[in-house]
């Protein structure tokens, strides 16, 4: 795995960067800790608040004269960075595959939801959503802050500059942010983007802006975790993946990960939701993280959240009668996650290993 940046750019007096600046640097919360390399990257200015022609380089752009955030991301092993474009901030394959796209864009204003959700539903050939569920699209994580997530599958007509996808795969991301809209896109084939839910559910997990004063180069990747552990016994060690620091074998279908997120991780509540929602669960309110159990771990307690139904987790096929327990701890500038999901039976009889991996994972020294 390895990380890159890019930066993005407004005027000074741009609301986008002002609300970003506000939401991340407010509080001077250190910045996210990254075990993976810099991609070496020019910088390639987000005209976030420009008209038609300052973004198409008829004019120039006002110098700003304050520092801009940066869009800082760790890119999954086997994927590949494709050059950014005057639209696009960041421009992905997944997989490396050609059939797939995976793109960040920030418009000013952007248009409203269902404008946008139309167009998506067009461009898969399907009809536009009813009113009600575009209503109860579901919240999710975007930059570190609350966006709506949506996914749809279908024949991609390309839309306004790829190319068509048969059986395809939808997964976007809308974050309104003053007067602009920030989109995260990615498509390609059903089946591809199945298999590369969990990665790809991370990577926009950890997609976050910070600040280019505050920002200190991610250290070189050592190739040890930043943290040990024990493996439970009959437990099977797969070693590490993209987003997780090892994945375990607990089952004949059960797997347990170790990730680490920095800062708090995308937030306690939206994380246990997240889980939540994965297991078809209604959410949870901030007053009811008080009375979640808690497990020794990492010299504190974690937060445990278990639940039980059909497990499907951003995109992947639904699994009936599965449970997860998933462990939180919040530790100085980074969060650390331990998920063990699979059939109900396979994690009840899985749950003494998870607590001896979790008593058993140290920070290294």
């Amino acid at each position: 795995m390895k990380s890159g940046s890019r930066q993005l750019r407004g005027r000074s007096s741009f609301p986008l960067l002002w609300v970003v600046s506000i939401t991340l640097l407010n509080g001077c919360q250190p910045a996210p800790e990254y075990q993976s390399r810099t991609i070496p990257e020019a910088v390639h200015p987000v005209l976030v608040d420009a008209d038609m022609g300052v973004r198409f380089g008829a004019r120039k752009a006002e110098s700003q004269s304050s520092p801009s955030p940066e869009l800082i991301y760790n890119l999954p092993e086997g994927w590949i960075e494709l050059p950014v474009t005057s639209m696009r901030r960041m421009n992905l394959r997944i997989a490396g595959d050609p059939r797939t796209e995976c793109y960040l864009t920030v418009f000013q204003g952007g248009g409203s939801l269902r404008d946008n959700i139309d167009r998506w539903c067009q461009q898969m050939g399907r009809d536009p959503l009813p009113d009600e569920e575009l209503a109860a699209l579901p919240k999710a994580n975007l930059l570190g802050m609350e966006g709506v997530r949506f996914e749809i599958d279908g024949n991609f007509d390309g839309g306004m500059s790829s190319s068509a996808v048969e059986d395809a795969k939808m997964i976007a991301y809308i974050l309104p942010l003053g007067g602009a809209t920030v989109f995260f896109k990615a498509t390609g084939p059903r089946e591809l983007l199945i298999a590369e839910a969990e990665t790809l559910n991370q990577f926009v997990e950890e997609l976050r802006l910070s600040h280019a004063q505050t920002t200190q180069p991610p250290p070189q990747q050592s190739g040890a975790s930043p943290l040990t552990w024990d493996t439970p016994e009959g437990w099977t060690t797969l070693g590490r993946k993209p987003m997780r620091e090892v994945t375990f074998v607990a089952g004949p279908e059960a797997r347990c990960w170790i990730t680490i997120l920095g800062g708090d991780g995308g937030g306690t509540l939206a994380n246990v939701n997240r889980w939540r929602n994965e297991m078809d669960q209604p959410p949870l309110q901030e007053g009811d993280l008080a009375s979640l159990p808690t497990m020794p771990m990492l010299g504190g307690d974690a937060y445990v959240v278990e639940a039980q139904g059909s497990y499907s987790s951003m995109g992947s096929a639904e699994e009936a009668d599965w449970a997860l327990i998933g462990l939180i701890r919040n530790l100085e500038g980074k969060a650390v996650f331990i998920k063990l999901v699979g059939p109900k039976g396979e994690v009840e009889a899985a749950r003494g290993g998870l607590e001896f991996l979790a008593q058993s994972v140290k920070e290294r020294e």
